[in-house]
């Protein structure tokens, strides 16, 4: 079936209609794998690395206004009204701005207002961190909301670092959110880390602004996530995690259709693939070295649970009982009637729908003597753990697939293959192939995990306190006389014409649908 594409710019559209069963790109997979992205869109092309203020008030009203904002910055790219692929030629950190604080004599704590957040709500967005020479694209200082749908972001890291002063709430703020209102949407091989709370996550219902909605249809695939910076310099507070969806309000909000699938989760306090949520598929991820509760599925979730390893690393050896296992079951809050449902998960109310296959658990040190249940499941708040489990809550076959059914491998062959390939680990050269570009952050982890240790005692409270950002190598971009997002070599091979912008939105013969663009930045091989 067709999906009609409501608001695009004729201009923009293929001679052909779009199909929506084509994948986002070659590979996606997953319930939100056949998003449209800025498929046959506009090429915007971020040149610069600052994050200006667009007026000398800097309101939040003027962060938010494309047409306020300052061409080829990365705000002013994500935010234009229009279908639109993002491409670079820059590399390195984009400052963000970030957030305003004042100080309140009233409360005698510092109040934070949410000033620089980019929220993104002009669907059709394709973000192509590959382009981005050398070293690639990292986003420091502030993060994203996604209030919109057909999504792709490929290859871009996001390191928010620590912001000061410490709140006496959460600590903000988020670095990627994905809320009310989105669908379709791909994050693929990007790496999340030294965030102050939530790296990636879902979350719907009723927001700040006191809109209320759902996502659904979300594929996070092949991503490195994880090292979040701690609430507190002692530990203490709001954990630091990797992935979580969560909602706030009517159960019905709860979002739907959650696929995360090849993740590299790592050094983390909790939530690594927490699903308070509907239905999800969590499959061939590798979660190492947590503090507690490692990963969350909580109410009447139904899940596929497939091909996972849970790695206990030094933090969990000193500070976790291993015997409690990977994955934790929890009733929904409402299910327990809490006062204060913020106080316990939760999830949708009922009972879980689960399917499990080709999970291990591995241990960590000495402590441990015979086997590790995978399962935990708590009957209530201040129950003990129980590894017994109602067989009404079994499913003997796997969720239908909404979207692109995931290539699930064993276990032990999805090791090798996430620690090869997960994160912001390639680019894209002049050439349109793909070329390694893991940087020695990412590349710690994936060795950390491999040998069982980590750097540290305990989880940073600062970035500082494990190495910092590293220093940013500076390259030259590929040619592109006519900017429209491919390389003028890459052209002349295939026989297009470098000096005519409008072959980048045109399909390319033997490419399944795909645009030209689409084959140069996901460095397909039609010939």
């Amino acid at each position: 079936m067709k999906r009609a594409i409501f608001g695009l710019c004729v201009a923009y559209l293929l001679a052909e209609p779009i199909q929506a069963s084509l994948p986002a790109f070659p590979g996606a997979e997953g319930d939100g794998a056949v998003s449209l992205g800025g498929r046959a869109g506009k090429v915007l092309i971020v040149e610069r690395l600052d994050d200006p203020c667009p007026t000398k008030a800097c309101t939040t009203e003027d962060l938010a206004d494309p047409t306020k904002l300052v061409p080829g910055t990365l705000r002013w790219a994500l935010l234009q009204p229009y279908p639109r692929t993002v491409v670079f030629r820059v590399s390195g950190v984009i400052e963000l701005l970030p957030d305003k604080t004042t100080w309140n004599d009233k409360t005698k704590q510092t109040d934070i207002q949410r000033l620089a957040n980019i929220r993104i709500k002009s669907p059709y967005l394709t973000v192509a961190g590959q382009t981005a020479p050398a070293d690639g694209i990292t986003i420091k200082n502030n993060g994203i909301t996604l209030l919109t749908h057909d999504v792709v972001m490929r290859y871009v890291r996001f390191r928010t670092g620590r912001q000061l002063p410490v709140f006496a709430g959460q600590q903000t703020p988020e670095t990627f959110m994905i809320a009310n209102n989105a669908h379709a949407v791909v994050i693929d091989h990007c790496s999340v880390s030294w965030t102050p709370a939530e790296g990636l996550s879902v979350y719907t219902g009723e927001l700040w602004d006191g809109s209320k909605g759902t996502a659904t249809d979300i594929t996070i695939s092949w991503n490195i996530l994880g090292e979040g910076l701690v609430r507190h310099i002692d530990g203490r507070g709001h954990p630091s995690s990797a992935f979580m969806s969560g909602y706030d309000g009517d159960p019905k909000y709860a979002a739907d259709r959650l696929s995360l699938h090849h993740n590299l989760l790592v050094h983390t306090q909790k939530r690594n693939g927490d699903l308070l949520t509907q239905r999800g598929q969590f499959i061939n991820n590798l979660i190492y070295n947590w503090q507690w509760l490692p990963t969350v599925l909580s109410g009447a979730v139904e899940a596929d649970v497939i091909g996972n390893t849970w790695k206990a690393g030094p933090i969990t050896l000193a500070d976790y009982d291993q015997q409690r296992g990977g994955l934790h079951l929890v009733p929904a809050a409402r299910n327990q009637k809490q006062k204060d449902p913020e106080g316990w998960w939760d999830g949708v109310p009922g009972e879980p729908s689960l399917y499990l296959k080709d999970n291990r658990y591995l241990p960590a040190g000495q402590a441990i003597k015979g086997s590790v249940n995978l399962l935990c499941h708590y009957a209530a708040r201040t129950a003990a753990c129980s590894k017994q489990l109602p067989m009404s809550w079994w499913r003997t076959k796997a969720l239908s697939p909404n979207g692109i059914p995931i290539t699930a491998q064993a276990a032990m062959d999805a090791e090798g293959l996430v620690l090869e390939q997960a994160g912001a680990n390639q680019r894209i050269n002049s050439f349109g192939q793909w070329v390694n570009n893991r940087d020695l952050i990412d590349q710690r982890y994936v060795d950390e995990y491999r040998s069982g240790t980590y750097r540290n005692k305990s989880f940073p409270f600062a970035e500082s306190e494990v190495g910092g950002f590293p220093a940013t190598i500076e390259g030259e971009p590929y040619p592109d006389a006519d900017k429209d997002g491919m390389s003028d070599r890459w052209e002349q091979q295939q026989g297009l014409n470098p000096a005519d912008a409008s072959d980048a939105a045109k399909e390319a013969p033997k490419a399944s649908g795909y645009t030209w663009l689409e084959v140069f930045i996901n460095g397909m091989n039609v010939n």
